[in-house]
């Protein structure tokens, strides 16, 4: 058995170094399939990754009447944070208003001066509130303005945002589904491509193939080379798919994208290395060898 193994990946070997033309052609092909694939992936990883960023950035504001007491806002602070689609409720102080408010325009001279002609602090204190849906903010703008805390609430800025937090978090499902059919649909089209490469090899070996079945060949051992030439070409093809997405992350600097590399989008390759490992060598080996195996099927008729 070890000894038929042993000629099956030999003859296997033989078919890749004797025809390095079409077993080059072979590996540019699953090379460029895995890479399709494994770029598809990146692109969306990378953008859910800044969506998610863009995401924890939106949020709606609750201000309150400027006769609220602190502690009448802390309490409605915990009510909210104990909804179940609330992520983050942040409670910001009409002292800490005041001070982001000077900071913001310390260098407008008339805004200072105006603020210092009024005296008493005009700011109210207010509730920064994330939710993890967007729906989730239609509610809670209806709570706030419509249920038991109405009497304390003086404005809440839902109804300004609603188009770009509802577009944002539709932006972000849309790329989840079309990153997977993309991906989906880069597969078929590389076993397509690979099998009809593999056939045409199959074929111009066709009388090899006639004469090693009159001698009494079996199966597996007239299939075994062209699996093994799929297994070596496949295994090529995504280490080096893999390797070049290796080198493109080391090359290029997170300065070279502004805030996009800020952000922390291109960590989302070295986070994901083995998925990527993974997906790009066991993907060619899988299209490779699914390929050989069709077109064995259907054009030695063994």
């Amino acid at each position: 058995m070890f000894t038929n193994f042993f000629r099956v990946f030999k003859f296997g070997w033989q078919e890749v170094s004797r025809n390095i033309g079409v077993s080059l052609g072979t590996i540019f092909i699953i090379f460029v399939a895995v890479f399709l694939v494994g770029g598809t992936l990146l692109l969306r990883g990378m953008t859910e990754n800044l969506i998610s960023t863009l995401q924890s950035k939106v949020d709606i504001s609750v201000y309150f009447k400027l006769d609220v007491k602190e502690e009448d806002a802390l309490l409605v602070k915990e009510r909210i944070e104990n909804f179940p689609e609330v992520e983050k409720v942040e409670y910001v102080s009409k002292e800490d208003a005041l001070k982001s408010f000077k900071e913001r325009y310390q260098d407008n001279s008339l805004v200072i001066e105006s603020l210092n002609e009024i005296g008493d602090n005009p700011l109210p204190s207010s509730l920064n509130i994330q939710a993890t849906e967007a729906s989730s903010y239609e509610n809670l703008a209806n709570f706030l303005e419509k249920g038991e805390f109405k009497d304390l609430i003086d404005k809440v800025n839902y109804r300004q945002n609603k188009t770009i937090i509802e577009r944002l978090f539709s932006i972000s499902n849309n790329i989840k589904e079309g990153g997977f059919i993309i991906s989906i649909i880069l597969v078929i089209i590389a076993v397509l491509v690979t099998f009809n490469t593999i056939r045409l090899a199959i074929y111009s070996k066709r009388e090899e193939i006639e004469t090693m079945k009159l001698l009494g060949a079996t199966n597996w051992f007239v299939r075994g080379p062209f699996l093994i030439q799929g297994l070596i070409t496949g295994l090529l093809a995504g280490l080096i798919s893999f390797l070049l997405f290796f080198v493109i992350d080391h090359s290029i600097s997170p300065g070279s994208f502004g805030i996009f590399g800020e952000l922390g989008i291109l960590s989302f390759f070295e986070e994901n290395i083995l998925l990527f490992l993974l997906i790009e060598i066991g993907g060619g080996v899988i299209i490779s060898m699914f390929a050989t195996l069709l077109a064995t099927q259907k054009y030695l008729k063994v």
